[in-house]
Order: structure tokens, then C-alpha cells, then sequence
């Protein structure tokens, strides 16, 4: 009876045994070593594979890091490009004005624009320019039955002391010539502009002026070009 229970324990051991050794067995199949290699150890290989991951992670954050130095650059190379179409491109001013009312309608430390209501025209001032220095510009209007049209070489020389119309040379600098023809009237449009004879850095204007009836509010389009 004592010998029936003794194989049945070995039976027992024997198939613990080897479930055991088929787990050990899944788990060392999944390991490959190349036996044409000689002198092969595990401890060796595994000290390689540490740092070839440590290489790997550092080359990573490198590549990440020029990545973002690539990115910013090309961010403020955008930022730079569109602070520069900004300035290139017109600065655009609309407003409404009453035909008779005379007063300054635009400043910008260059210029100061006004409004003759009286004779209905446009006139500037020439507030700051580099000495020996004049405007150039002029006024093209169109009126129901007629065309008037202004060019002159020259407006004004150096900083104004008298406002100064679009339809003559206005010079000195306390000059102010007025010329009748170019009132404006009912259902008219006007276009006057205003730019420096060779200063680079001086701003260019082109101002539109809408007139409907002689007693309601004109509209008046300025575009200033930064040179």
C-alpha cells in the first residue's frame, strides 16, 4: 500500500517537473544567439544594448531640440516677413466728413491733412522732412460735365508753414495758392496724392475723396505707402 503511494508521488513530481521546464522553455525560445559567434556573454550583450539605448535616447532629444531651434527660426523668419508686408503694403484710413466743415481730418507726425470746406479742396501741411527736401503730387478730379486735371513738379519745399493746396507749386514755406477750378462740387470725385521728389523713407499718400450732394458727408479713402 506504502509503494502505491510513493510512484504516485513521483508521477506527481515528475509532471510538475516538466510543466515547469515547458514555461522555462516558452520563454528561452524567444531568445536568439548566433552560434557562429564565439565567446558570447549574456551579461556583455546586455551592457551593450544599455547604452546603445542610451545613444538612442540622447540622439532623440537632440533631434527633437534641433527640430524646435528649426521650427522657431522658421517662426520668426514668418514674424519678420509679415512685419515687413505690413509696412510695405498701404495703411488704409476711411472716414466721413462734412463738405462745408473746414478742420484737419488727418495726422501722422509727417503730414497733416485738412479740409477746406469753403472752397471744398484738399490741403497738407508738411510737418517733418529732411532738410532740402520737397513734395511732389497732385489732383485729378471728375465732376459731372468736366475733368480738371493738376500735375505739378514740385508742391512744397522743406516744413510748412501755411497749409498748401494740390494745384500749384506752394512755395515758400508761408505760401498758400489757391486755384477755384478744382472746387469741388456735387457728385464729384477727386483724387489728390502727395509723394517725396527722392527721400526714400518718406511716406507716399493717395487720398480719394467721394462727394454725393454738395450738403451731405463726403467719404475720403487716405492709402499711406511706407517707402
Amino acid at each position: 500500500m506504502s509503494t502505491t503511494h510513493t510512484i504516485n508521488l513521483q508521477e506527481a513530481t515528475d509532471d510538475s517537473q516538466s510543466a515547469s521546464i515547458a514555461a522555462i522553455k516558452t520563454k528561452t525560445d524567444k531568445i536568439i544567439i548566433d552560434l557562429s559567434s564565439s565567446n558570447l556573454n549574456l551579461n556583455t550583450m546586455n551592457d551593450a544594448l544599455t547604452v546603445a539605448t542610451a545613444i538612442n535616447n540622447t540622439q532623440n532629444e537632440q533631434l527633437a531640440m534641433t527640430s524646435e531651434s528649426s521650427m522657431k527660426t522658421a517662426v520668426d523668419g514668418n514674424s519678420s516677413s509679415i512685419t515687413t508686408l505690413n509696412a510695405a503694403y498701404p495703411r488704409n484710413t476711411i472716414l466721413a466728413w462734412i463738405g462745408s466743415q473746414t478742420g484737419n481730418i488727418f495726422y501722422d507726425g509727417n503730414i497733416t491733412l485738412n479740409w477746406d470746406g469753403t472752397n471744398k479742396q484738399l490741403r497738407f501741411l508738411i510737418q517733418n522732412i529732411a532738410s532740402n527736401q520737397y513734395m511732389t503730387g497732385g489732383v485729378k478730379i471728375t465732376k459731372p460735365t468736366s475733368q480738371g486735371i493738376q500735375i505739378s513738379n514740385y508742391l512744397s519745399y522743406g516744413v510748412s508753414t501755411a497749409y498748401k493746396y494740390f494745384t500749384g507749386s506752394q512755395v515758400p514755406a508761408n505760401s498758400s495758392y489757391l486755384n477755384t477750378t478744382y472746387n469741388l462740387a456735387s457728385y464729384t470725385r477727386a483724387v489728390y496724392w502727395l509723394q517725396p521728389f527722392s527721400l526714400s523713407t518718406f511716406p507716399t499718400y493717395e487720398i480719394t475723396v467721394f462727394v454725393g450732394s454738395s450738403g451731405s458727408s463726403m467719404k475720403i479713402h487716405i492709402k499711406k505707402y511706407n517707402n
